[in-house]
Protein backbone atom coordinates (compact mmCIF):
# COMPACT_ATOMS: atom_id res chain seq x y z
CA UNK A 1 0.00 0.00 0.00
CA UNK A 2 1.34 3.90 -1.17
CA UNK A 3 1.20 6.25 1.53
CA UNK A 4 2.78 9.36 -0.69
CA UNK A 5 1.36 12.41 0.16
CA UNK A 6 1.30 13.19 -3.44
CA UNK A 7 -2.61 13.41 -3.60
CA UNK A 8 -2.76 16.23 -0.91
CA UNK A 9 -0.20 18.00 -1.93
CA UNK A 10 -1.69 22.09 -3.37
CA UNK A 11 -0.65 22.98 -6.85
CA UNK A 12 0.99 26.59 -6.45
CA UNK A 13 -1.83 28.56 -8.00
CA UNK A 14 -3.90 27.03 -5.75
CA UNK A 15 -1.82 27.52 -2.64
CA UNK A 16 -2.04 31.38 -3.60
CA UNK A 17 -6.16 31.65 -4.47
CA UNK A 18 -6.83 30.07 -1.30
CA UNK A 19 -4.12 32.30 0.63
CA UNK A 20 -5.69 35.25 -0.59
CA UNK A 21 -9.06 34.30 -0.10
CA UNK A 22 -8.04 33.10 3.88
CA UNK A 23 -6.67 36.76 4.55
CA UNK A 24 -9.82 38.22 3.17
CA UNK A 25 -11.88 35.88 5.76
CA UNK A 26 -9.76 37.11 8.54
CA UNK A 27 -9.98 41.06 6.96
CA UNK A 28 -13.75 40.73 6.75
CA UNK A 29 -14.30 39.31 10.83
CA UNK A 30 -11.91 41.41 12.15
CA UNK A 31 -13.11 44.84 10.31
CA UNK A 32 -16.87 44.54 9.81
CA UNK A 33 -17.89 44.38 13.81
CA UNK A 34 -15.44 46.23 14.76
CA UNK A 35 -17.87 49.32 15.06
CA UNK A 36 -19.94 47.46 17.67
CA UNK A 37 -16.92 46.87 19.68
CA UNK A 38 -16.74 49.82 22.64
CA UNK A 39 -12.74 50.68 23.51
CA UNK A 40 -12.19 49.52 27.12
CA UNK A 41 -9.87 50.78 29.60
CA UNK A 42 -6.96 49.25 28.94
CA UNK A 43 -7.36 50.48 25.59
CA UNK A 44 -7.80 53.68 26.99
CA UNK A 45 -4.29 53.27 28.63
CA UNK A 46 -2.56 52.24 25.32
CA UNK A 47 -4.04 56.01 23.97
CA UNK A 48 -3.10 57.91 26.59
CA UNK A 49 0.60 56.50 27.23
CA UNK A 50 1.10 56.95 22.85
CA UNK A 51 -0.36 60.69 23.14
CA UNK A 52 1.91 61.41 25.70
CA UNK A 53 5.30 63.07 25.26
CA UNK A 54 8.63 59.92 25.12
CA UNK A 55 9.85 60.62 28.63
CA UNK A 56 6.28 60.63 30.02
CA UNK A 57 5.17 58.04 28.19
CA UNK A 58 7.74 55.51 29.35
CA UNK A 59 7.72 56.16 32.70
CA UNK A 60 3.77 55.20 32.49
CA UNK A 61 4.29 52.09 30.97
CA UNK A 62 7.37 51.40 33.87
CA UNK A 63 4.59 52.00 36.81
CA UNK A 64 2.37 50.34 34.94
CA UNK A 65 5.07 47.14 35.18
CA UNK A 66 2.78 44.83 33.41
CA UNK A 67 4.11 45.16 29.69
CA UNK A 68 7.58 46.81 28.30
CA UNK A 69 7.35 49.50 26.00
CA UNK A 70 7.76 48.77 22.68
CA UNK A 71 4.33 48.62 21.46
CA UNK A 72 3.16 52.01 22.66
CA UNK A 73 6.22 53.38 20.77
CA UNK A 74 5.31 51.66 17.45
CA UNK A 75 1.45 52.82 18.57
CA UNK A 76 2.56 56.07 18.72
CA UNK A 77 3.76 56.31 15.51
CA UNK A 78 1.05 55.08 13.93
CA UNK A 79 -1.19 57.62 14.93
CA UNK A 80 -2.29 60.79 13.13
CA UNK A 81 -0.49 63.45 13.94
CA UNK A 82 -2.21 66.90 15.19
CA UNK A 83 -5.70 65.19 15.42
CA UNK A 84 -7.48 63.41 17.76
CA UNK A 85 -6.85 59.77 17.57
CA UNK A 86 -10.43 57.54 17.22
CA UNK A 87 -11.22 54.06 18.26
CA UNK A 88 -9.93 53.14 14.86
CA UNK A 89 -7.17 54.83 14.77
CA UNK A 90 -5.26 53.31 18.12
CA UNK A 91 -6.60 49.53 16.51
CA UNK A 92 -5.23 49.95 13.27
CA UNK A 93 -1.52 48.66 14.71
CA UNK A 94 -3.36 45.63 16.24
CA UNK A 95 -5.35 44.78 13.04
CA UNK A 96 -2.42 44.62 10.71
CA UNK A 97 -0.13 42.22 13.18
CA UNK A 98 -3.31 40.19 14.04
CA UNK A 99 -3.64 39.84 10.13
CA UNK A 100 -0.09 39.81 9.40
CA UNK A 101 0.31 37.02 12.09
CA UNK A 102 -2.11 34.43 9.53
CA UNK A 103 0.43 35.90 6.66
CA UNK A 104 3.36 34.07 8.54
CA UNK A 105 1.37 31.04 9.18
CA UNK A 106 0.53 31.10 5.46
CA UNK A 107 4.26 31.49 4.35
CA UNK A 108 5.24 28.83 6.70
CA UNK A 109 3.75 26.61 4.54
CA UNK A 110 4.84 28.24 1.13
CA UNK A 111 8.84 27.59 2.68
CA UNK A 112 8.61 24.18 4.72
CA UNK A 113 7.59 21.87 2.08
CA UNK A 114 5.33 19.32 4.61
CA UNK A 115 3.43 22.30 6.01
CA UNK A 116 2.34 23.39 2.45
CA UNK A 117 -1.67 22.06 2.99
CA UNK A 118 -1.25 22.19 6.66
CA UNK A 119 -0.46 25.69 6.91
CA UNK A 120 -3.04 26.58 4.88
CA UNK A 121 -5.60 24.84 6.99
CA UNK A 122 -4.11 26.39 10.20
CA UNK A 123 -4.22 30.12 8.78
CA UNK A 124 -7.95 29.57 7.94
CA UNK A 125 -8.52 28.46 11.39
CA UNK A 126 -6.41 31.05 12.79
CA UNK A 127 -8.88 33.27 11.13
CA UNK A 128 -11.50 32.03 12.33
CA UNK A 129 -10.62 32.17 15.81
CA UNK A 130 -12.82 34.40 18.18
CA UNK A 131 -9.75 34.80 20.53
CA UNK A 132 -7.48 35.52 17.71
CA UNK A 133 -10.68 38.06 16.77
CA UNK A 134 -10.57 40.01 19.68
CA UNK A 135 -6.91 40.62 20.55
CA UNK A 136 -6.21 41.68 16.72
CA UNK A 137 -9.16 44.48 17.34
CA UNK A 138 -7.96 45.71 20.48
CA UNK A 139 -5.34 48.62 21.15
CA UNK A 140 -2.94 45.96 23.52
CA UNK A 141 0.28 44.50 22.72
CA UNK A 142 -1.15 40.84 22.06
CA UNK A 143 -1.57 40.96 18.33
CA UNK A 144 1.59 42.70 17.99
CA UNK A 145 2.92 39.98 20.36
CA UNK A 146 1.79 37.15 18.02
CA UNK A 147 3.39 38.83 15.17
CA UNK A 148 6.65 39.12 16.57
CA UNK A 149 6.56 35.26 18.04
CA UNK A 150 5.42 34.54 14.81
CA UNK A 151 8.11 35.49 12.40
CA UNK A 152 10.69 34.05 15.08
CA UNK A 153 8.71 30.65 14.72
CA UNK A 154 9.75 31.23 11.00
CA UNK A 155 12.75 32.25 11.35
CA UNK A 156 13.39 28.91 13.49
CA UNK A 157 11.81 26.68 11.08
CA UNK A 158 13.96 27.86 8.24
CA UNK A 159 17.34 27.98 10.59
CA UNK A 160 18.65 25.27 8.50
CA UNK A 161 18.48 26.37 4.84
CA UNK A 162 20.06 29.84 6.33
CA UNK A 163 22.22 29.10 9.18
CA UNK A 164 25.48 30.01 7.19
CA UNK A 165 24.23 33.84 6.45
CA UNK A 166 25.03 36.32 9.20
CA UNK A 167 22.53 38.02 8.03
CA UNK A 168 19.89 35.08 9.14
CA UNK A 169 21.27 35.67 12.56
CA UNK A 170 21.18 38.84 12.88
CA UNK A 171 17.34 38.75 11.79
CA UNK A 172 16.85 36.42 14.64
CA UNK A 173 18.75 38.08 17.02
CA UNK A 174 16.90 41.58 16.63
CA UNK A 175 13.04 39.19 16.83
CA UNK A 176 14.55 37.72 19.79
CA UNK A 177 15.17 41.77 21.51
CA UNK A 178 11.85 42.62 20.11
CA UNK A 179 9.45 39.84 21.12
CA UNK A 180 11.36 40.68 24.81
CA UNK A 181 10.57 44.71 24.57
CA UNK A 182 7.13 43.90 23.68
CA UNK A 183 6.20 41.19 25.91
CA UNK A 184 8.02 39.42 29.30
CA UNK A 185 6.63 36.12 27.90
CA UNK A 186 8.70 36.38 24.80
CA UNK A 187 11.39 34.85 26.56
CA UNK A 188 9.62 31.50 26.59
CA UNK A 189 9.08 31.73 22.72
CA UNK A 190 12.80 32.45 22.27
CA UNK A 191 13.84 29.72 24.06
CA UNK A 192 11.14 27.67 22.03
CA UNK A 193 13.48 28.13 19.24
CA UNK A 194 16.78 27.92 20.90
CA UNK A 195 15.83 24.69 23.03
CA UNK A 196 15.65 22.20 19.88
CA UNK A 197 18.74 23.52 18.35
CA UNK A 198 20.38 22.52 21.49
CA UNK A 199 18.37 19.09 21.95
CA UNK A 200 18.76 18.01 17.98
CA UNK A 201 21.45 16.85 16.51
CA UNK A 202 22.78 19.71 15.19
CA UNK A 203 26.64 21.48 14.70
CA UNK A 204 28.31 22.69 17.58
CA UNK A 205 28.57 25.87 15.74
CA UNK A 206 24.89 26.50 15.07
CA UNK A 207 24.02 25.53 18.58
CA UNK A 208 26.73 28.21 19.87
CA UNK A 209 25.22 30.61 17.66
CA UNK A 210 21.85 30.22 18.38
CA UNK A 211 22.77 30.27 22.25
CA UNK A 212 25.00 33.51 21.63
CA UNK A 213 21.40 35.36 19.69
CA UNK A 214 19.74 34.70 23.22
CA UNK A 215 22.17 36.06 25.59
CA UNK A 216 22.61 38.87 23.30
CA UNK A 217 18.84 39.94 22.98
CA UNK A 218 18.30 39.28 26.82
CA UNK A 219 21.37 41.43 27.65
CA UNK A 220 20.08 44.14 25.29
CA UNK A 221 16.29 44.12 27.58
CA UNK A 222 18.68 44.06 30.85
CA UNK A 223 18.09 47.83 30.91
CA UNK A 224 14.76 47.62 30.94
CA UNK A 225 14.66 45.23 33.68
CA UNK A 226 17.02 47.33 35.71
CA UNK A 227 14.67 50.33 35.57
CA UNK A 228 11.77 47.75 36.91
CA UNK A 229 13.41 46.78 39.40
CA UNK A 230 12.41 49.98 42.52
CA UNK A 231 8.93 49.97 40.22
CA UNK A 232 8.64 45.86 40.97
CA UNK A 233 10.01 46.51 44.41
CA UNK A 234 7.63 49.60 45.25
CA UNK A 235 4.66 47.40 44.58
CA UNK A 236 5.58 44.30 46.20
CA UNK A 237 5.71 42.54 43.31
CA UNK A 238 2.88 42.19 40.63
CA UNK A 239 0.13 41.12 42.85
CA UNK A 240 -1.14 44.37 43.39
CA UNK A 241 -2.06 44.56 39.56
CA UNK A 242 -2.90 41.07 38.71
CA UNK A 243 -4.34 39.72 41.36
CA UNK A 244 -7.62 39.78 40.03
CA UNK A 245 -6.46 37.27 37.67
CA UNK A 246 -6.66 34.83 40.98
CA UNK A 247 -4.72 31.25 40.75
CA UNK A 248 -5.50 28.61 38.08
CA UNK A 249 -6.94 25.56 38.03
CA UNK A 250 -5.94 22.37 35.44
CA UNK A 251 -9.08 22.95 33.88
CA UNK A 252 -7.99 26.67 32.79
CA UNK A 253 -5.11 25.21 31.23
CA UNK A 254 -6.83 22.74 29.60
CA UNK A 255 -9.32 25.89 28.27
CA UNK A 256 -6.12 27.38 27.27
CA UNK A 257 -5.42 24.53 24.29
CA UNK A 258 -9.02 23.94 23.72
CA UNK A 259 -9.83 27.53 22.78
CA UNK A 260 -7.35 27.02 20.17
CA UNK A 261 -9.15 24.21 18.57
CA UNK A 262 -12.35 26.17 19.60
CA UNK A 263 -15.12 25.50 22.22
CA UNK A 264 -18.77 25.20 20.88
CA UNK A 265 -21.36 26.00 23.32
CA UNK A 266 -22.42 22.85 25.17
CA UNK A 267 -21.30 20.69 28.51
CA UNK A 268 -18.46 18.55 27.60
CA UNK A 269 -16.93 21.01 24.63
CA UNK A 270 -13.98 22.66 26.16
CA UNK A 271 -12.90 18.35 27.03
CA UNK A 272 -13.68 17.54 23.71
CA UNK A 273 -11.28 20.41 21.90
CA UNK A 274 -8.90 19.36 24.09
CA UNK A 275 -9.39 16.00 23.64
CA UNK A 276 -9.25 16.37 19.62
CA UNK A 277 -6.22 18.44 19.56
CA UNK A 278 -4.77 16.24 22.18
CA UNK A 279 -4.98 13.37 19.55
CA UNK A 280 -4.04 15.53 16.34
CA UNK A 281 -0.82 16.56 17.60
CA UNK A 282 0.41 13.44 18.58
CA UNK A 283 -0.26 12.26 15.44
CA UNK A 284 1.65 14.90 14.80
CA UNK A 285 4.89 14.46 16.96
CA UNK A 286 4.22 10.49 17.26
CA UNK A 287 2.87 8.69 14.83
CA UNK A 288 5.72 6.37 13.07
CA UNK A 289 6.13 7.30 9.36
CA UNK A 290 4.85 4.52 7.25
CA UNK A 291 7.19 2.48 4.36
CA UNK A 292 6.90 5.43 1.44
CA UNK A 293 5.56 8.26 3.22
CA UNK A 294 7.22 11.51 2.03
CA UNK A 295 7.47 15.36 3.17
CA UNK A 296 7.88 14.27 6.96
CA UNK A 297 9.16 17.41 9.47
CA UNK A 298 12.54 16.61 10.98
CA UNK A 299 12.52 16.33 14.36
CA UNK A 300 14.38 19.65 14.93
CA UNK A 301 11.56 21.46 13.59
CA UNK A 302 8.71 19.38 15.13
CA UNK A 303 10.43 20.07 18.32
CA UNK A 304 10.25 24.02 17.84
CA UNK A 305 6.02 23.74 16.88
CA UNK A 306 5.92 21.62 19.55
CA UNK A 307 7.98 24.03 22.06
CA UNK A 308 6.43 26.79 20.77
CA UNK A 309 2.78 25.52 20.89
CA UNK A 310 3.11 23.95 24.41
CA UNK A 311 5.64 24.77 26.50
CA UNK A 312 4.58 28.61 27.42
CA UNK A 313 0.99 27.51 28.63
CA UNK A 314 2.43 24.83 31.04
CA UNK A 315 5.17 27.04 32.39
CA UNK A 316 2.98 30.06 32.95
CA UNK A 317 0.66 27.29 34.78
CA UNK A 318 3.89 26.01 37.02
CA UNK A 319 4.74 29.83 37.85
CA UNK A 320 1.40 29.80 40.13
CA UNK A 321 2.45 27.22 42.23
CA UNK A 322 4.05 27.05 45.37
CA UNK A 323 6.48 29.16 45.95
CA UNK A 324 6.26 31.39 43.72
CA UNK A 325 2.28 31.52 43.15
CA UNK A 326 2.37 34.63 40.73
CA UNK A 327 -0.95 35.68 39.34
CA UNK A 328 0.13 35.73 35.60
CA UNK A 329 -2.08 33.18 34.51
CA UNK A 330 -4.26 34.37 31.27
CA UNK A 331 -4.50 33.33 27.94
CA UNK A 332 -3.70 36.73 26.11
CA UNK A 333 0.20 35.99 27.89
CA UNK A 334 0.37 32.73 25.48
CA UNK A 335 -1.85 34.32 22.49
CA UNK A 336 1.40 33.15 20.02
CA UNK A 337 0.87 29.63 21.12
CA UNK A 338 -2.07 29.19 18.94
CA UNK A 339 -0.71 29.35 15.67
CA UNK A 340 1.99 26.87 16.75
CA UNK A 341 -0.73 24.76 17.94
CA UNK A 342 -2.74 24.65 15.37
CA UNK A 343 0.30 24.09 12.91
CA UNK A 344 0.52 20.59 14.95
CA UNK A 345 -2.88 20.03 14.72
CA UNK A 346 -3.16 20.29 10.70
CA UNK A 347 -0.03 18.51 10.26
CA UNK A 348 -1.02 15.80 12.48
CA UNK A 349 -4.60 15.77 10.14
CA UNK A 350 -2.18 15.58 7.24
CA UNK A 351 0.15 12.14 9.11
CA UNK A 352 -3.44 10.79 9.90
CA UNK A 353 -4.55 10.99 6.76
CA UNK A 354 -1.68 9.62 4.83
CA UNK A 355 -1.68 6.39 6.77
CA UNK A 356 -5.61 5.96 4.85
CA UNK A 357 -5.82 3.46 2.15
CA UNK A 358 -5.87 5.76 -1.22
CA UNK A 359 -9.24 6.15 -1.52
CA UNK A 360 -10.16 7.26 2.05
CA UNK A 361 -7.27 10.46 2.27
CA UNK A 362 -8.97 12.90 1.09
CA UNK A 363 -12.21 11.92 2.73
CA UNK A 364 -10.46 11.81 6.03
CA UNK A 365 -8.75 15.21 5.07
CA UNK A 366 -12.25 16.70 4.38
CA UNK A 367 -13.84 15.47 7.39
CA UNK A 368 -11.41 16.59 9.27
CA UNK A 369 -11.07 20.09 8.29
CA UNK A 370 -14.50 20.49 8.36
CA UNK A 371 -14.72 19.11 11.50
CA UNK A 372 -11.94 21.79 12.54
CA UNK A 373 -13.70 25.03 11.03
CA UNK A 374 -16.81 24.49 12.52
CA UNK A 375 -14.80 24.52 15.96
CA UNK A 376 -13.89 27.91 15.29
CA UNK A 377 -16.70 28.82 12.88
CA UNK A 378 -19.83 28.06 15.36
CA UNK A 379 -18.41 30.33 18.59
CA UNK A 380 -17.63 33.47 15.80
CA UNK A 381 -21.27 32.64 14.61
CA UNK A 382 -23.22 32.79 17.66
CA UNK A 383 -22.06 36.15 18.62
CA UNK A 384 -22.23 38.11 15.25
CA UNK A 385 -21.68 40.81 15.09
CA UNK A 386 -21.37 41.71 18.37
CA UNK A 387 -20.36 43.55 20.42
CA UNK A 388 -18.50 40.88 22.01
CA UNK A 389 -17.40 44.24 24.53
CA UNK A 390 -18.66 46.53 27.04
CA UNK A 391 -20.81 48.72 24.85
CA UNK A 392 -19.59 51.92 26.50
CA UNK A 393 -20.59 53.14 23.23
CA UNK A 394 -24.13 53.08 23.67
CA UNK A 395 -24.31 54.16 27.61
CA UNK A 396 -22.63 57.39 25.99
CA UNK A 397 -25.03 57.90 23.60
CA UNK A 398 -27.56 57.88 25.63
CA UNK A 399 -25.94 60.47 27.84
CA UNK A 400 -25.60 62.41 25.56
CA UNK A 401 -28.91 62.77 24.12
CA UNK A 402 -30.57 62.73 27.37
CA UNK A 403 -32.78 65.98 29.00
CA UNK A 404 -31.45 65.08 32.29
CA UNK A 405 -28.32 67.79 32.70
CA UNK A 406 -27.18 65.52 35.94
CA UNK A 407 -23.99 65.00 37.27
CA UNK A 408 -22.18 61.60 36.54
CA UNK A 409 -20.10 58.86 39.28
CA UNK A 410 -19.36 56.09 38.59
CA UNK A 411 -17.77 53.25 40.99
CA UNK A 412 -14.89 52.44 38.52
CA UNK A 413 -13.39 54.99 36.37
CA UNK A 414 -10.59 53.30 35.01
CA UNK A 415 -12.46 50.75 33.55
CA UNK A 416 -16.29 52.53 32.22
CA UNK A 417 -15.79 56.07 33.60
CA UNK A 418 -12.81 56.50 30.86
CA UNK A 419 -14.07 54.78 27.73
CA UNK A 420 -17.46 56.63 28.06
CA UNK A 421 -16.34 59.86 28.45
CA UNK A 422 -13.85 59.06 25.51
CA UNK A 423 -17.09 58.75 23.09
CA UNK A 424 -18.77 61.58 25.21
CA UNK A 425 -15.84 63.68 23.63
CA UNK A 426 -14.88 65.21 27.07
CA UNK A 427 -18.73 67.11 26.86
CA UNK A 428 -19.60 65.87 30.27
CA UNK A 429 -17.44 64.92 33.52
CA UNK A 430 -17.74 61.24 34.97
CA UNK A 431 -16.02 61.81 38.88
CA UNK A 432 -15.25 58.60 40.84
CA UNK A 433 -18.62 57.78 43.49
CA UNK A 434 -16.98 58.63 46.38
CA UNK A 435 -15.22 55.42 48.59
CA UNK A 436 -14.41 54.10 45.46
CA UNK A 437 -10.87 54.07 43.74
CA UNK A 438 -9.94 54.22 39.88
CA UNK A 439 -9.54 50.54 39.79
CA UNK A 440 -13.00 49.72 41.23
CA UNK A 441 -12.76 49.25 44.85
CA UNK A 442 -15.03 50.68 46.65
CA UNK A 443 -16.02 51.15 50.26
CA UNK A 444 -19.06 52.96 51.89
CA UNK A 445 -18.59 56.53 52.08
CA UNK A 446 -20.57 59.68 53.23
CA UNK A 447 -23.08 60.03 51.20
CA UNK A 448 -23.76 63.33 52.28
CA UNK A 449 -21.04 64.17 49.56
CA UNK A 450 -23.30 63.70 46.57
CA UNK A 451 -26.00 66.00 45.06
CA UNK A 452 -29.97 65.48 45.52
CA UNK A 453 -29.90 63.73 41.87
CA UNK A 454 -27.42 62.16 40.20
CA UNK A 455 -26.50 59.26 37.63
CA UNK A 456 -24.26 56.32 38.70
CA UNK A 457 -22.62 53.83 36.42
CA UNK A 458 -21.73 50.12 38.04
CA UNK A 459 -20.88 46.70 37.70
CA UNK A 460 -24.13 44.68 39.73
CA UNK A 461 -21.75 41.40 38.97
CA UNK A 462 -18.59 42.95 41.16
CA UNK A 463 -20.00 42.54 44.64
CA UNK A 464 -17.58 45.74 46.34
CA UNK A 465 -19.62 48.20 43.58
CA UNK A 466 -22.47 46.48 44.35
CA UNK A 467 -22.64 46.99 47.80
CA UNK A 468 -21.50 50.20 47.24
CA UNK A 469 -24.01 51.78 45.45
CA UNK A 470 -26.80 49.74 46.99
CA UNK A 471 -25.33 51.36 50.51
CA UNK A 472 -26.90 54.56 48.91
CA UNK A 473 -30.63 53.63 48.09
CA UNK A 474 -31.43 54.74 51.88
CA UNK A 475 -30.96 57.90 51.42
CA UNK A 476 -31.61 57.88 47.64
CA UNK A 477 -34.38 56.28 45.40
CA UNK A 478 -34.04 54.71 41.68
CA UNK A 479 -35.93 56.77 39.20
CA UNK A 480 -34.65 55.20 36.15
CA UNK A 481 -32.49 52.56 35.83
CA UNK A 482 -31.17 50.98 32.35
CA UNK A 483 -28.55 47.76 31.89
CA UNK A 484 -25.85 47.52 28.90
CA UNK A 485 -23.84 44.34 28.52
CA UNK A 486 -21.98 42.17 25.61
CA UNK A 487 -22.98 39.16 24.28
CA UNK A 488 -22.84 36.20 27.32
CA UNK A 489 -20.84 38.56 30.01
CA UNK A 490 -21.53 39.19 33.48
CA UNK A 491 -19.91 42.12 33.61
CA UNK A 492 -22.07 44.48 32.42
CA UNK A 493 -22.77 48.28 33.26
CA UNK A 494 -25.78 48.94 35.01
CA UNK A 495 -26.90 53.17 34.73
CA UNK A 496 -29.45 54.36 37.63
CA UNK A 497 -31.04 57.87 37.43
CA UNK A 498 -30.57 58.66 41.86
CA UNK A 499 -33.03 60.86 43.50
CA UNK A 500 -33.35 61.82 47.07
CA UNK A 501 -35.79 60.37 48.84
Amino acid sequence: MCYSHEPMRLSLPWFLGVSICIIFVALFLRLAPISNESVDGDEMFSRHVAMSEASRALNLVRQDLVHPPLYYLLLKETLPKGSPAFALDIRFLSLAAGVASIMIVILAGSLVAPLRGPAILAAFLLALNKTHIFYSQQARSYALFCFLAGMLLLWGLLLDRYERDWMYWLAGTTLMTALLYTHYFGAFYCAAVILPVVLAKSPKRLKILAVASGVFAFTVFLPWVYQEVPVYRGKSGISSILAWQGLPTFFNLKMTFADDVGILDFRGATSLAFLIGAVLICCALLLPNSRNEEEVLNFRIRLTLALTALMPPVLMFVLTWRPLRLPIFGERHVLPSMAATLLLVSYGLWRLAARASKPLRVLVLVIGAIILSVFQALPVWSNWPGPSREPYAVIADWLEHTDLNLPVYTTWPYGIGEPVAFYLERSRQIDELPGCTPNGQCTTDDPMKLPDRFIVLYRPAAQEEDYAVHSLLNRFSITEEKYYSAHNSRWGTRLLVLQER
